[in-house]
C-alpha cells in the first residue's frame, strides 16, 4: 500500500479522505487555510512554506502519491505541487470539479480577473460579491457602488462603512438564495467559476431575475484534471491502494 498525500480544502478533498479511510488508505490530508469541514485520517494545516519545503516533505514522509484536491482558485498551489511531485520522483494526480456551464436565461460576462469584472460593472449598481473574504478589494474602490459581499471569514473593508457583510457558509438552497435576492434586489452578482453543488443555488435565483452576473474565470495555467469526481480519482488510485 503506497502513503499518499491530499492537498485539500474542497469538499471533493473530504469526500476522497472519507473514501480512503474506509479502505484502510495510509494517507494524511493537507491544509492550508482554515476549515469547518471533518477530515479523517492524520490532518496537516498550515501550508509548508513553498515548493521547495513540498519537496522536500515529500521525499522526507516517503510519499508515493500526491493527490492535488485544492480549489480551482488557488493558483499558485497546483503548479508548484506538480512541480515538487516531480522533483520528488512522487506520481501526481489532480482532481478538479467541472466548472458551471451556461443554461437558458443566463445573462453572464465572462472576465478574466476581479479587477475586471470591478471595472465594468455599470455605475451605481448594487451587486453582490460571493468572491471570498480576500477578493473584495477592487471593488472596494468603487465608491458608486452599493455593495453586499457574502464571506466565510471577517473581511477588510478598509475605509468603507457601507458595505454590508453576510458571513455565512455553504451549501445554500434555492430558497435561501431566493430570499436574499428579494431583500436586497441586485442589479449584478460577481462570482467565481468554482463549480460544484454547494453554491449553485445562486445562479438560479440570478437566471430567475435576469440578473447580469460577472463570471471570473479559473485561472490559466493550471495542470492537467486526471479526475473531475471523487469515483474517478478511486479508479486512479486504486493500484495503490
Amino acid at each position: 500500500m503506497s502513503k499518499l498525500l491530499i492537498l485539500g480544502g474542497t469538499e471533493e478533498a473530504r469526500e476522497l479522505a472519507e473514501r480512503l479511510d474506509e479502505r484502510g488508505a495510509d494517507f494524511t490530508v493537507s491544509l492550508a487555510g482554515r476549515t469547518s469541514a471533518d477530515y479523517p485520517g492524520t490532518v496537516r494545516r498550515g501550508g509548508f512554506g513553498g515548493e521547495e519545503a513540498l519537496t522536500a516533505y515529500l521525499k522526507a514522509e516517503e510519499v508515493e502519491v500526491l493527490v492535488d484536491a485544492s480549489h480551482p482558485f488557488a493558483a499558485t498551489i497546483s503548479p508548484a505541487a506538480k512541480r515538487a511531485a516531480r522533483a520528488a520522483g512522487v506520481r501526481y494526480f489532480r482532481l478538479e470539479r467541472p466548472p458551471w456551464r451556461r443554461a437558458l436565461g443566463d445573462r453572464w460576462i465572462d472576465v478574466r480577473t476581479l479587477e475586471e469584472a470591478a471595472e465594468r460593472i455599470d455605475e451605481g449598481s448594487r451587486v453582490f460579491l460571493t468572491v471570498g473574504a480576500g477578493g473584495l478589494a477592487p471593488f472596494l474602490a468603487r465608491r458608486d457602488l452599493e455593495l453586499v459581499a457574502r464571506t466565510i471569514e471577517v473581511p477588510d473593508l478598509g475605509s468603507r462603512k457601507d458595505v454590508v457583510v453576510i458571513r455565512e457558509r455553504g451549501p445554500f438552497d434555492i430558497e435561501h438564495e431566493r430570499a436574499i435576492f428579494d431583500r436586497f434586489r441586485f442589479d449584478a452578482m460577481v462570482t467565481k467559476n468554482a463549480g460544484g453543488e454547494a453554491t449553485a443555488a445562486k445562479l438560479v435565483a440570478a437566471r430567475e431575475r435576469r440578473l447580469v452576473v460577472y463570471m471570473v474565470q479559473r485561472p490559466r495555467g493550471q495542470p492537467h484534471a486526471n479526475a473531475r469526481d471523487v469515483d474517478t480519482m478511486m479508479r486512479r488510485l486504486r493500484h495503490y491502494l
